[in-house]
């Protein structure tokens, strides 16, 4: 797909099956109202191993895997960077990889950016790296008036199961909460593509426990630009 359908809901993560642990309720929630959803995906996963050591034979599975989530989800474009190390990229020249980024946001012009907050949920320095340079990459954009119109961040405090990280306070304060509930089954299915990975399984129970149990699904983000003033009266259901 090219440029020619600017706007729409844009997700930038670290790795593939970040999308399927984050945001993919709200991206299947946008491409079934009608609006252009978009991925970059900063690293191929290669080191998605227990070991988390770099393996090439992963990298072609990690983009397959990769494909078959996007079809799961209906997402209209995914774009994978090149040369950014699954495990290294805090590593890297960040200016190239905020560089990188504005040229991708300023070609597809996205209204609503998700991304990684100041501690990525779960502190994986990749997370806080591409986060990091996202929202660098807005700032940059602003001045041009090329920047999405709202930028959100993954708050998972409504995620179902019992699992809680050491999040930030804006990944801890969430501004949004968005019932999933309607396309849960595609988060289901995104995440099922991911058969090399180990650490699904346990969203997965979640998630299907959730969905026999017949109560609403949520997924929590906050909005870091514009910010939300404090004290929330009540949650926004919808990100765009």
């Amino acid at each position: 797909m090219g440029f020619d359908r600017p706007g729409g809901l844009a997700a930038i993560v670290a790795h593939p099956a970040d999308e399927g642990f984050t945001c993919a309720g709200a991206l299947a929630l946008a491409g079934e109202a009608g609006r252009t959803t978009r991925l970059l995906v900063v690293t191929r996963g290669e080191a998605g191993n227990s070991e988390r050591k770099p393996d090439p034979g992963l990298t072609a599975i990690r983009e397959s895997e990769l494909v078959r989530s996007a079809e799961a989800l209906g997402l209209n474009e995914v774009t994978l960077l090149e040369g950014y190390p699954d495990g290294a990229v805090a590593e890297q020249d960040q200016d190239r990889l905020t560089d990188e980024i504005m040229a991708w946001l300023g070609n597809r012009r996205p209204e609503v950016l998700i991304t990684f907050g100041a501690h990525g949920v779960t502190g994986d320095p990749d997370h806080v790296a591409t986060g990091s340079a996202a929202r660098w990459a807005v700032e940059r954009l602003a001045p041009e008036g090329q920047a999405p119109h709202a930028v959100f961040v993954v708050a998972p405090v409504f995620g179902p199961g019992s699992h809680r990280f050491n999040l930030s306070p804006e990944e801890q304060g969430a501004t949004h909460r968005v019932d999933i509930t309607a396309v849960a089954a595609r988060r289901v299915a995104a995440l099922e593509a991911y058969e090399s990975q180990g650490d699904t399984m346990g969203a997965l129970a979640d998630l299907r426990i959730a969905l026999d149990s017949g109560k609403p699904i949520y997924e929590g983000y906050t909005r870091v630009r514009p910010e939300v003033p404090a004290p929330h009266p009540r949650f926004d259901t919808r990100l765009i």
